[in-house]
């Protein structure tokens, strides 16, 4: 039988493909700005992907824009937030991992406010899937915040937090909010990512599906 009861997915990058999403809106925001995105500027792009493991999501975004980008913040990001609720990949295989997780209690925690991230999931319907649904705006504070747990646990007396599991791939962000809520975390990303010290998350895989091994799942 599963230790895990209830999951909390971060969909920006669980569910949905944030790198591809990020790096799509970029280079539509060059154009947008009268530039070109070719091969230097795709070399210069994954140069900047060392960078990114120690930033939030939002600190990589400004650091994209301000390194492509010669204007004011205040200007390419408004255009760039707007590009964004353009991306709706999804991580390959996502709706129907979803659907084998009716026994569990399913709990979407986006880092976007609910008119950015509503667009991007609304054609493939995974709302749907979840018993229950947050967003930026629906609090005062941001992840890493352990607050933002507690009010989720809060909300909802019926969750044991020992059985709970946050989905994640920043680990400055989610995976820290994770620790700091003592709530156990999976960490998806590549194999040749290096697990740290700190924060340290419960599991390390590369692909969500799986996580089907440790739910007991078919």
């Amino acid at each position: 039988m599963s230790t895990f009861e209830t999951l909390i997915f971060i969909p920006e990058g669980s569910l949905l493909n944030q790198k591809l999403a990020e790096k799509t809106a970029l280079r539509q925001a060059l154009k947008h700005f009268g530039l070109d995105w070719g091969p230097a500027e795709r070399l210069r792009y994954t140069s900047l992907q060392k960078q990114f493991k120690t930033l939030s999501d939002d600190e990589q975004i400004d650091l994209s824009l301000t390194t492509f980008l010669d204007k004011d913040i205040k200007e390419t990001r408004p255009v760039f937030d707007s590009l964004m609720k353009e991306q709706t990949r999804l991580v390959k295989g996502t709706p129907d991992f979803l659907d084998q997780l009716s026994s569990f209690r399913l709990i979407l925690l986006a880092k976007e406010t609910k008119a950015e991230i509503e667009p991007r999931l609304a054609p493939s319907e995974l709302l749907s899937s979840f018993d229950y649904t947050y967003f930026a705006d629906d609090f005062d504070e941001k992840l890493p915040s352990k607050n933002i747990f507690f009010k989720i646990l809060k909300d909802h007396p019926e969750i044991d937090p020992d059985t709970v599991l946050v989905i994640g791939t920043n680990l400055d962000e989610e995976i820290q909010g994770a620790e700091n809520a003592n709530l156990k975390s999976l960490w998806l990303a590549p194999k040749k990512d290096k697990i740290p010290i700190s924060p340290h998350p419960t599991l390390h895989l590369s692909k969500l599906r799986d996580l089907s091994f440790y739910l007991d799942i078919n």
